[in-house]
C-alpha cells in the first residue's frame, strides 16, 4: 500500500473508532436509565440490559482490533 493509502486508512479506522466508542457509550447510558435506584426488581427488563450487555462485549472486542489496526498503521507511518 501507499502512504497516501495507509494514511486514508487510518483515518477511516478513527472515524470507525470514534463511532464504537459513541455506540459503547450510548448503551452504557441506557443500561444506566434501565436501572434506576428507585425501580421495583420486576420492573427491570433484564432482556433488554443483556442485550446491551452483549451487544457492548461485542464492541470492545471490534473496538480492540481497530486500535491495534491504527497502531500498525501509525508504526508502518512512522507517525508513534
Amino acid at each position: 500500500m501507499s502512504r497516501a493509502e495507509n494514511l486514508g486508512q487510518r483515518e477511516e479506522l478513527r472515524i470507525r473508532r470514534k463511532s464504537i466508542e459513541a455506540e459503547i457509550i450510548s448503551h452504557c447510558e441506557s443500561i444506566r436509565h434501565s436501572l434506576p435506584l428507585t425501580a421495583e426488581p420486576m420492573e427491570i427488563d433484564s432482556k433488554y440490559i443483556m442485550r446491551l450487555s452483549i451487544r457492548i462485549d461485542e464492541l470492545k472486542h471490534e473496538l480492540k482490533g481497530v486500535v491495534r489496526k491504527i497502531e500498525i498503521l501509525e508504526r508502518d507511518l512512522g507517525i508513534i
